[in-house]
């Protein structure tokens, strides 16, 4: 998105929309559409297309990139709402980022590799910086964690999570059993 040409680039964070009703009130509230957000726990059917019609009339005012991250738990509301914008508007890009496929016709898949080890370093500090703010990040212990991590980004943002509770050089330690260090403590999450 950074290196984006067209004038207009709203980033829609996904994370956190936990129903597939949720994507077309979190997109509008990320572009300030009017309606998106109420006092109800759910917009009603009606509320929605009006809401997905307002997007369309955002996106539809110049050249414009919609960014959606992290898609892949919301992939079908995702699919429709990415669907029916490309469909009514002119000049709209879309770029999602998800484990898997939208399977829209208009869709072109990129696989992403691993990072080189200078972006992995990176992504770590600043994704262990917004985890614990005032983690000690040596240079040297940071380099161990990515280079243990091969440069996946998955990998290295879990890493850089376990930043909250461990130190940089226990999470280095810790990845002696790599799959046990990463994975969740929290039985719901997938």
């Amino acid at each position: 998105a950074r290196e984006s040409m067209l004038p207009r680039i709203h980033v829609v964070e996904l994370v956190g929309v936990g129903a597939g009703d949720d994507v077309v009130v979190a997109v509008g509230a990320a572009l300030g559409v009017r309606g998106s957000v109420t006092t109800r726990l759910a917009l009603t059917a009606t509320q929605q297309a009006d809401v997905r019609s307002r997007l369309a009339q955002e996106l539809d005012a110049g050249p414009t990139l919609l960014v959606l991250d992290n898609c892949e738990h919301v992939l079908e509301p995702v699919a429709a709402l990415v669907a029916f914008l490309l469909a009514t508007t002119r000049d709209l890009q879309v770029l999602t980022t998800s484990r898997a496929p939208l399977r829209l016709a208009a869709e072109r898949a990129v696989p992403l590799s691993q990072l080189s080890e200078v972006d992995a370093g990176q992504l770590f500090v600043q994704r262990a910086a917004a985890t614990r703010p005032d983690a000690v990040l040596e240079p040297a212990a940071v380099r161990d964690v990515v280079d243990r991590l091969d440069g996946l980004p998955l990998a290295v943002e879990l890493a850089a999570a376990r930043v909250r509770t461990m130190t940089v050089a226990e999470v280095a330690a810790a990845l002696d059993d790599r799959f046990t260090a990463l994975r969740s403590r929290d039985r719901t999450t997938p």
